[in-house]
């Protein structure tokens, strides 16, 4: 709910473009930094700390947006967020191949994207409803927002329980080498330089597409709320379905499938001229995120052991938010040239994200 009137509360804020990429990338970039720390911590000492402690972060940030007077304010809750390093999904995702066999994992890793999906698709939803009513207001919904964070945290303080295997503790040295050790494999590597440039593109479109919206198409707040509903909506029907694909045909020829869907789409938002088309080309992006999720934490989960998933979940994530933060260089093109441009260059770099895969492929 909060993640879809973000850039709407800041552009009423009066926050300029590079503004709303400064609030929008200043968590990605403190993740980047402790990410890998993080994963390390969450292999060393269990999965379950590494939950709760970003948990409680995240309220602090959501705190300070919810009284934000200015954009200041909101750059300052993103930094105070990035303290979180990241999203606990990392630590869920290496629970989830914890707990699970091997021929379980594919499955167990879908039904977990699935649930999170449906959270996806109702947040949004709801914010565009209430926006709908006349007391309502953003800054309403980040204080609902804050209250239903305390609730989450508190349910995992008490129902989330440990799933890493007893093992011996390793020190520095240790994780170093399970971190070399990853690095060295080319699929891993592969993998990093695919996330990298699919959440480039992918960035670009999330942010730009709800400014386009309001300046470019003149749509009210609670339609341009509702479009992570739409795109969420993508999300979840491939993540529904994700399992039994995986199960039955090649990874390597869907991934280069889903790459070549979100690129084309990629350059479309220029050519919506109303809210019907914008929202078609959201569930299509939404499709094509949602299945690379599902592929690129399943081939992490197929080339790491619980020793060093943590970390592999973590550097997959670090090259997430490497690229999302690299969006903020787009600033200036936008300013300048307007948003078409923008929406072509992350069009381009998702399709030149086919390049990695196709290439491990013809030569091996």
């Amino acid at each position: 709910m909060s993640n879809s009137i973000s850039i709407l509360f800041a552009l009423d804020l009066g926050a300029n473009i590079f503004q709303v990429n400064l609030i929008n990338t200043m968590r990605s970039t403190m993740s980047i930094l402790l990410l890998v720390p993080f994963g390390i911590l969450s292999d060393r000492y269990g999965r379950r700390p590494m939950i709760i402690y970003p948990r409680a972060i995240i309220i602090l940030g959501t705190v300070i947006r919810a009284f934000a007077m200015n954009p200041n304010h909101l750059i300052i809750a993103s930094l105070v967020g990035g303290f979180a390093g990241g999203s606990y999904f990392p630590v869920l995702l290496s629970m989830i191949a914890d707990i699970s066999e091997v021929e379980e994992r594919q499955e167990g890793i879908s039904t977990l994207f699935l649930f999170s999906s449906i959270g996806m698709v109702l947040g949004p939803s709801l914010a565009a409803f209430l926006l709908l009513l006349p007391q309502i207001t953003l800054r309403s919904l980040y204080q609902i927002t804050v209250i239903g964070q305390i609730g989450v945290l508190i349910y995992l303080a008490i129902m989330i329980k440990e799933t890493k295997p007893q093992v011996e503790r390793h020190g520095k040295s240790e994780s170093l080498n399970h971190i070399k050790q990853l690095i060295r494999q080319t699929s891993f590597q592969d993998m990093l330089i695919v996330a990298f440039l699919f959440n480039f593109y992918h960035s670009i479109f999330r942010t730009y597409v709800p400014i386009y919206g309001r300046v470019n198409l003149n749509l009210t707040d609670a339609q341009v709320a509702s479009f992570d509903s739409y795109r969420n909506l993508g999300v979840m029907l491939i993540r529904l379905s994700s399992a039994t694909f995986l199960t039955r045909v090649p990874i390597t020829p869907f991934l280069l499938s889903v790459l070549g869907l979100g690129g084309l789409t990629g350059f479309l938002p220029p050519f919506a001229t109303n809210y019907i088309s914008i929202v078609l080309i959201l569930f299509l992006v939404g499709v094509s995120f949602g299945a690379f999720r599902i592929l690129s934490t399943t081939l992490v989960a197929k080339n790491s052991v619980p020793e060093n998933r943590g970390v592999a979940n973590s550097l997959l994530d670090l090259s997430q938010s490497a690229g999302n933060f690299t969006k903020i260089l787009t600033s200036s093109m936008a300013d300048n040239l307007g948003l078409v441009p923008v929406f072509i260059l992350g069009g381009a770099t998702c399709l030149s994200s086919i390049i990695p895969t196709l290439w491990r492929k013809l030569g091996r």
